[in-house]
Protein backbone atom coordinates (compact mmCIF):
# COMPACT_ATOMS: atom_id res chain seq x y z
CA UNK A 1 0.00 0.00 0.00
CA UNK A 2 2.87 2.36 0.76
CA UNK A 3 4.39 1.68 -2.66
CA UNK A 4 1.07 2.30 -4.37
CA UNK A 5 0.83 5.81 -2.91
CA UNK A 6 3.84 6.91 -4.96
CA UNK A 7 3.31 4.58 -7.94
CA UNK A 8 3.17 5.88 -11.50
CA UNK A 9 1.11 4.54 -14.37
CA UNK A 10 3.41 4.25 -17.38
CA UNK A 11 3.64 2.37 -20.67
CA UNK A 12 6.02 -0.59 -20.77
CA UNK A 13 7.41 -2.79 -23.53
CA UNK A 14 7.71 -6.47 -22.63
CA UNK A 15 10.69 -8.72 -23.43
CA UNK A 16 12.43 -11.89 -22.17
CA UNK A 17 9.21 -13.47 -20.89
CA UNK A 18 9.67 -16.47 -18.59
CA UNK A 19 6.16 -17.99 -18.30
CA UNK A 20 5.00 -18.22 -14.70
CA UNK A 21 8.00 -16.30 -13.36
CA UNK A 22 9.04 -12.95 -14.80
CA UNK A 23 9.58 -10.59 -17.71
CA UNK A 24 11.66 -7.52 -18.53
CA UNK A 25 9.86 -4.18 -18.84
CA UNK A 26 11.19 -1.10 -20.63
CA UNK A 27 9.53 2.21 -19.78
CA UNK A 28 8.56 3.81 -23.11
CA UNK A 29 7.69 7.16 -21.51
CA UNK A 30 10.39 7.77 -18.90
CA UNK A 31 13.16 5.80 -20.60
CA UNK A 32 15.96 4.01 -18.81
CA UNK A 33 17.13 0.40 -18.86
CA UNK A 34 14.60 -2.47 -18.76
CA UNK A 35 13.79 -3.79 -15.28
CA UNK A 36 12.97 -7.33 -14.17
CA UNK A 37 9.36 -7.81 -13.02
CA UNK A 38 8.21 -10.82 -11.01
CA UNK A 39 4.85 -12.00 -12.30
CA UNK A 40 3.09 -15.36 -12.37
CA UNK A 41 -0.26 -15.35 -14.16
CA UNK A 42 0.21 -12.58 -16.76
CA UNK A 43 3.47 -14.09 -18.05
CA UNK A 44 1.58 -17.16 -19.25
CA UNK A 45 -0.03 -15.09 -22.02
CA UNK A 46 2.46 -12.26 -22.57
CA UNK A 47 4.45 -12.25 -25.82
CA UNK A 48 7.73 -10.62 -26.79
CA UNK A 49 7.31 -6.86 -27.41
CA UNK A 50 3.77 -6.64 -26.03
CA UNK A 51 2.98 -3.18 -24.64
CA UNK A 52 1.24 -2.68 -21.30
CA UNK A 53 0.06 0.33 -19.32
CA UNK A 54 0.70 -0.65 -15.72
CA UNK A 55 1.95 0.37 -12.29
CA UNK A 56 5.18 -1.42 -11.43
CA UNK A 57 6.23 -1.05 -7.80
CA UNK A 58 9.07 -2.45 -5.65
CA UNK A 59 7.90 -4.84 -2.93
CA UNK A 60 10.34 -6.74 -0.68
CA UNK A 61 13.22 -6.42 -3.11
CA UNK A 62 11.21 -7.35 -6.22
CA UNK A 63 9.38 -5.35 -8.86
CA UNK A 64 5.73 -6.40 -9.18
CA UNK A 65 2.70 -5.16 -11.08
CA UNK A 66 0.05 -3.53 -8.93
CA UNK A 67 -3.58 -3.46 -9.95
CA UNK A 68 -4.97 -3.87 -13.44
CA UNK A 69 -3.00 -3.97 -16.69
CA UNK A 70 -4.09 -2.44 -20.00
CA UNK A 71 -2.79 -4.05 -23.23
CA UNK A 72 -1.79 -1.41 -25.80
CA UNK A 73 -1.80 -1.68 -29.59
CA UNK A 74 0.53 0.48 -31.74
CA UNK A 75 -2.47 2.72 -32.48
CA UNK A 76 -3.28 3.19 -28.78
CA UNK A 77 0.40 3.96 -28.15
CA UNK A 78 0.40 6.77 -30.70
CA UNK A 79 -2.83 8.17 -29.22
CA UNK A 80 -1.26 8.26 -25.76
CA UNK A 81 1.99 9.79 -27.01
CA UNK A 82 0.11 12.47 -28.96
CA UNK A 83 -1.81 13.34 -25.81
CA UNK A 84 1.33 13.51 -23.68
CA UNK A 85 3.13 15.66 -26.26
CA UNK A 86 0.16 18.03 -26.33
CA UNK A 87 -0.01 18.21 -22.54
CA UNK A 88 3.68 18.49 -21.69
CA UNK A 89 5.37 19.58 -24.91
CA UNK A 90 4.57 20.16 -28.56
CA UNK A 91 1.91 17.99 -30.19
CA UNK A 92 3.78 17.72 -33.51
CA UNK A 93 7.14 16.96 -31.90
CA UNK A 94 8.84 13.71 -32.87
CA UNK A 95 9.94 12.85 -29.33
CA UNK A 96 8.20 12.78 -25.98
CA UNK A 97 9.25 15.60 -23.64
CA UNK A 98 10.85 14.83 -20.29
CA UNK A 99 7.95 14.12 -17.91
CA UNK A 100 8.34 14.15 -14.14
CA UNK A 101 6.83 11.40 -12.01
CA UNK A 102 4.33 13.73 -10.35
CA UNK A 103 3.25 14.98 -13.77
CA UNK A 104 2.81 11.43 -15.03
CA UNK A 105 0.81 10.57 -11.91
CA UNK A 106 -1.58 13.42 -12.69
CA UNK A 107 -1.86 12.26 -16.31
CA UNK A 108 -2.69 8.62 -15.48
CA UNK A 109 -6.20 9.10 -16.87
CA UNK A 110 -4.70 9.59 -20.35
CA UNK A 111 -3.48 5.97 -20.43
CA UNK A 112 -6.97 4.76 -19.59
CA UNK A 113 -8.61 6.99 -22.19
CA UNK A 114 -6.12 6.04 -24.94
CA UNK A 115 -6.75 2.36 -24.26
CA UNK A 116 -10.52 2.86 -24.04
CA UNK A 117 -10.83 4.85 -27.26
CA UNK A 118 -8.72 2.29 -29.12
CA UNK A 119 -10.68 -0.67 -27.75
CA UNK A 120 -14.08 0.89 -28.42
CA UNK A 121 -12.95 1.89 -31.89
CA UNK A 122 -12.16 -1.73 -32.71
CA UNK A 123 -15.33 -3.30 -31.31
CA UNK A 124 -17.98 -0.58 -31.61
CA UNK A 125 -20.30 -0.02 -34.51
CA UNK A 126 -22.95 -2.14 -36.21
CA UNK A 127 -20.48 -3.85 -38.53
CA UNK A 128 -16.84 -4.37 -39.37
CA UNK A 129 -15.57 -2.86 -42.61
CA UNK A 130 -12.55 -3.10 -44.86
CA UNK A 131 -10.70 0.00 -45.99
CA UNK A 132 -13.04 0.34 -49.00
CA UNK A 133 -15.93 0.84 -46.57
CA UNK A 134 -17.48 -2.53 -47.49
CA UNK A 135 -18.96 -4.79 -44.81
CA UNK A 136 -16.68 -7.69 -43.88
CA UNK A 137 -18.23 -10.85 -45.34
CA UNK A 138 -15.79 -13.59 -46.34
CA UNK A 139 -16.22 -14.96 -49.86
CA UNK A 140 -14.57 -18.09 -51.25
CA UNK A 141 -15.15 -18.32 -55.01
CA UNK A 142 -14.26 -21.73 -56.49
CA UNK A 143 -13.62 -22.01 -60.22
CA UNK A 144 -13.67 -25.62 -61.52
CA UNK A 145 -10.91 -26.21 -64.07
CA UNK A 146 -12.18 -27.17 -67.50
CA UNK A 147 -11.51 -30.77 -68.62
CA UNK A 148 -7.96 -31.24 -69.85
CA UNK A 149 -6.73 -27.99 -68.30
CA UNK A 150 -3.65 -28.34 -66.07
CA UNK A 151 -2.64 -26.24 -63.10
CA UNK A 152 0.41 -25.12 -65.10
CA UNK A 153 -1.90 -23.61 -67.73
CA UNK A 154 -3.75 -21.62 -65.10
CA UNK A 155 -0.55 -20.47 -63.38
CA UNK A 156 0.89 -19.19 -66.66
CA UNK A 157 -2.18 -17.00 -67.25
CA UNK A 158 -2.31 -15.75 -63.66
CA UNK A 159 1.33 -14.67 -63.82
CA UNK A 160 0.36 -12.25 -66.59
CA UNK A 161 -2.00 -10.34 -64.27
CA UNK A 162 -0.06 -7.32 -62.88
CA UNK A 163 -2.22 -7.15 -59.75
CA UNK A 164 -1.32 -10.72 -58.73
CA UNK A 165 1.89 -11.22 -56.77
CA UNK A 166 3.01 -14.85 -56.75
CA UNK A 167 4.03 -16.15 -53.30
CA UNK A 168 4.67 -19.75 -54.35
CA UNK A 169 3.86 -22.13 -57.21
CA UNK A 170 0.14 -22.27 -56.36
CA UNK A 171 -0.59 -19.11 -54.35
CA UNK A 172 -0.95 -15.42 -55.32
CA UNK A 173 -1.75 -12.25 -53.39
CA UNK A 174 -4.18 -9.97 -55.19
CA UNK A 175 -2.85 -6.47 -54.53
CA UNK A 176 -4.34 -3.02 -54.83
CA UNK A 177 -2.98 -1.17 -57.85
CA UNK A 178 -1.96 2.46 -57.31
CA UNK A 179 -4.56 4.70 -59.01
CA UNK A 180 -3.37 7.09 -61.70
CA UNK A 181 -2.44 10.45 -60.28
CA UNK A 182 -1.56 8.90 -56.94
CA UNK A 183 -5.03 9.33 -55.47
CA UNK A 184 -5.93 6.73 -52.89
CA UNK A 185 -9.45 5.51 -52.12
CA UNK A 186 -11.19 7.39 -49.34
CA UNK A 187 -10.63 5.72 -45.99
CA UNK A 188 -13.65 4.18 -44.30
CA UNK A 189 -15.06 6.16 -41.36
CA UNK A 190 -15.90 3.07 -39.28
CA UNK A 191 -13.36 0.68 -37.67
CA UNK A 192 -11.66 -1.29 -40.44
CA UNK A 193 -9.93 -4.63 -40.90
CA UNK A 194 -7.56 -5.35 -43.76
CA UNK A 195 -4.20 -6.88 -44.62
CA UNK A 196 -1.18 -5.22 -46.18
CA UNK A 197 2.09 -6.59 -47.48
CA UNK A 198 5.26 -5.77 -45.52
CA UNK A 199 6.23 -3.29 -48.24
CA UNK A 200 2.92 -1.44 -48.13
CA UNK A 201 0.40 -2.61 -50.82
CA UNK A 202 -3.10 -3.49 -49.66
CA UNK A 203 -4.09 -7.15 -50.10
CA UNK A 204 -7.52 -7.31 -51.76
CA UNK A 205 -7.68 -11.11 -51.73
CA UNK A 206 -5.86 -14.36 -52.39
CA UNK A 207 -5.86 -16.78 -55.30
CA UNK A 208 -4.85 -20.42 -54.82
CA UNK A 209 -4.78 -23.57 -56.96
CA UNK A 210 -6.12 -26.57 -55.06
CA UNK A 211 -6.59 -29.79 -57.03
CA UNK A 212 -9.07 -29.24 -59.83
CA UNK A 213 -10.22 -25.87 -58.48
CA UNK A 214 -8.95 -22.31 -58.47
CA UNK A 215 -9.97 -20.52 -55.27
CA UNK A 216 -10.43 -16.77 -54.92
CA UNK A 217 -10.89 -15.47 -51.37
CA UNK A 218 -11.90 -11.90 -50.49
CA UNK A 219 -13.39 -10.17 -47.45
CA UNK A 220 -16.32 -8.40 -49.13
CA UNK A 221 -18.91 -8.93 -51.81
CA UNK A 222 -17.57 -6.03 -53.87
CA UNK A 223 -14.02 -7.37 -53.92
CA UNK A 224 -15.25 -10.89 -54.69
CA UNK A 225 -17.19 -9.52 -57.66
CA UNK A 226 -14.15 -7.57 -58.93
CA UNK A 227 -11.85 -10.57 -58.48
CA UNK A 228 -14.27 -12.93 -60.21
CA UNK A 229 -14.53 -10.61 -63.21
CA UNK A 230 -10.74 -10.28 -63.37
CA UNK A 231 -10.16 -14.04 -63.32
CA UNK A 232 -12.89 -14.82 -65.84
CA UNK A 233 -11.53 -12.16 -68.19
CA UNK A 234 -8.01 -13.62 -68.09
CA UNK A 235 -8.77 -17.35 -67.91
CA UNK A 236 -11.79 -17.45 -70.19
CA UNK A 237 -12.82 -21.01 -71.03
CA UNK A 238 -10.00 -22.53 -68.95
CA UNK A 239 -12.43 -22.47 -66.02
CA UNK A 240 -16.11 -23.23 -65.60
CA UNK A 241 -18.86 -21.25 -63.83
CA UNK A 242 -17.74 -20.58 -60.25
CA UNK A 243 -19.48 -21.48 -57.01
CA UNK A 244 -19.33 -19.03 -54.10
CA UNK A 245 -19.27 -19.81 -50.37
CA UNK A 246 -20.13 -16.89 -48.07
CA UNK A 247 -19.42 -16.66 -44.34
CA UNK A 248 -20.03 -13.79 -41.96
CA UNK A 249 -17.69 -12.74 -39.16
CA UNK A 250 -20.03 -14.36 -36.64
CA UNK A 251 -19.93 -17.67 -38.53
CA UNK A 252 -16.14 -17.55 -38.71
CA UNK A 253 -15.94 -17.04 -34.95
CA UNK A 254 -18.30 -19.95 -34.34
CA UNK A 255 -16.18 -22.21 -36.57
CA UNK A 256 -12.92 -21.38 -34.75
CA UNK A 257 -11.73 -24.56 -32.98
CA UNK A 258 -11.85 -24.49 -29.19
CA UNK A 259 -8.56 -24.44 -27.34
CA UNK A 260 -7.37 -27.98 -26.92
CA UNK A 261 -9.75 -29.36 -29.56
CA UNK A 262 -8.33 -31.95 -31.91
CA UNK A 263 -7.69 -30.94 -35.48
CA UNK A 264 -7.34 -33.10 -38.54
CA UNK A 265 -3.78 -34.37 -38.96
CA UNK A 266 -1.63 -33.11 -41.79
CA UNK A 267 0.12 -35.45 -44.19
CA UNK A 268 3.22 -33.27 -43.86
CA UNK A 269 5.35 -33.90 -40.74
CA UNK A 270 5.49 -30.75 -38.56
CA UNK A 271 9.28 -30.51 -38.77
CA UNK A 272 9.17 -30.67 -42.58
CA UNK A 273 6.45 -28.00 -42.76
CA UNK A 274 8.41 -25.79 -40.40
CA UNK A 275 11.61 -26.15 -42.41
CA UNK A 276 9.81 -25.35 -45.67
CA UNK A 277 8.10 -22.22 -44.32
CA UNK A 278 11.28 -20.98 -42.64
CA UNK A 279 13.21 -21.42 -45.90
CA UNK A 280 10.54 -19.42 -47.73
CA UNK A 281 10.72 -16.64 -45.12
CA UNK A 282 14.52 -16.66 -45.35
CA UNK A 283 14.11 -15.86 -49.05
CA UNK A 284 11.25 -13.40 -48.59
CA UNK A 285 12.54 -11.10 -45.84
CA UNK A 286 15.94 -10.26 -47.42
CA UNK A 287 13.98 -8.90 -50.40
CA UNK A 288 11.82 -6.86 -47.99
CA UNK A 289 14.92 -5.04 -46.70
CA UNK A 290 15.18 -3.30 -50.08
CA UNK A 291 11.49 -2.45 -50.46
CA UNK A 292 9.66 0.67 -49.13
CA UNK A 293 7.76 0.11 -45.87
CA UNK A 294 4.86 2.37 -44.85
CA UNK A 295 5.77 2.23 -41.14
CA UNK A 296 9.24 3.56 -42.07
CA UNK A 297 7.91 6.57 -43.96
CA UNK A 298 8.02 4.64 -47.26
CA UNK A 299 11.76 4.16 -46.92
CA UNK A 300 13.41 0.77 -47.27
CA UNK A 301 14.73 -0.80 -44.05
CA UNK A 302 18.30 -0.38 -45.32
CA UNK A 303 17.70 3.33 -45.94
CA UNK A 304 16.05 3.81 -42.55
CA UNK A 305 18.92 2.10 -40.72
CA UNK A 306 21.37 4.78 -41.89
CA UNK A 307 20.07 7.44 -39.48
CA UNK A 308 19.55 7.50 -35.72
CA UNK A 309 15.83 8.22 -35.99
CA UNK A 310 15.46 5.67 -38.79
CA UNK A 311 17.18 2.97 -36.73
CA UNK A 312 14.63 3.45 -33.97
CA UNK A 313 11.76 3.24 -36.45
CA UNK A 314 13.24 0.11 -38.00
CA UNK A 315 13.63 -1.48 -34.56
CA UNK A 316 9.98 -0.69 -33.77
CA UNK A 317 8.91 -2.22 -37.10
CA UNK A 318 10.97 -5.33 -36.46
CA UNK A 319 9.53 -5.64 -32.95
CA UNK A 320 6.07 -5.40 -34.51
CA UNK A 321 6.87 -8.28 -36.88
CA UNK A 322 8.19 -10.42 -34.03
CA UNK A 323 5.22 -9.59 -31.80
CA UNK A 324 2.65 -10.47 -34.48
CA UNK A 325 4.28 -13.80 -35.35
CA UNK A 326 4.57 -14.66 -31.63
CA UNK A 327 0.80 -14.22 -31.28
CA UNK A 328 -0.09 -17.04 -33.66
CA UNK A 329 -2.91 -19.14 -32.10
CA UNK A 330 -0.73 -22.27 -32.00
CA UNK A 331 2.70 -21.81 -30.34
CA UNK A 332 4.24 -24.46 -32.60
CA UNK A 333 3.03 -22.73 -35.78
CA UNK A 334 6.04 -22.39 -38.16
CA UNK A 335 5.39 -18.65 -38.34
CA UNK A 336 5.51 -18.36 -34.54
CA UNK A 337 8.83 -20.21 -34.34
CA UNK A 338 10.60 -18.16 -37.02
CA UNK A 339 13.62 -16.24 -35.73
CA UNK A 340 14.31 -12.65 -36.81
CA UNK A 341 17.71 -12.61 -35.08
CA UNK A 342 19.57 -12.35 -38.38
CA UNK A 343 17.70 -9.19 -39.38
CA UNK A 344 18.76 -7.35 -36.22
CA UNK A 345 22.37 -8.23 -36.99
CA UNK A 346 22.09 -7.56 -40.73
CA UNK A 347 21.23 -3.88 -40.25
CA UNK A 348 23.24 -3.34 -37.08
CA UNK A 349 20.40 -2.50 -34.70
CA UNK A 350 20.85 -5.32 -32.20
CA UNK A 351 21.63 -2.73 -29.48
CA UNK A 352 17.97 -1.59 -29.73
CA UNK A 353 16.60 -5.07 -29.07
CA UNK A 354 15.88 -4.55 -25.39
Amino acid sequence: MAALRTSVMSLYEVSNVVPGLSFMARDLIRGGEPIAVSEGSATKTLKQWDRLAARIVPVMGKNVMAGGVLPFTPQATETLFDGLRGLFGKRNAKKLPAIKDDELQAAAFMSTLAWLFDTLGRVAGPRLQNTDGDEIVFHNVRFPLAPGVKQEDIAARLNNIPALSQADAKFWNWLEETPKGGNKPKAAAAPTIDTTMDNGPLVLGNVELMGRFLHLSANSAARATRGTALIQQVLGDLVRTPLTEIRTVEQMKAERPREGAETSPSNIPPEVAEQGIHEYLDRHYPETLDQPVKMLGNKTPRQAAKTTAGRRKFADWLKYLENQTAKRPVPTDPMATYSFDWMWEELGVHDLRR
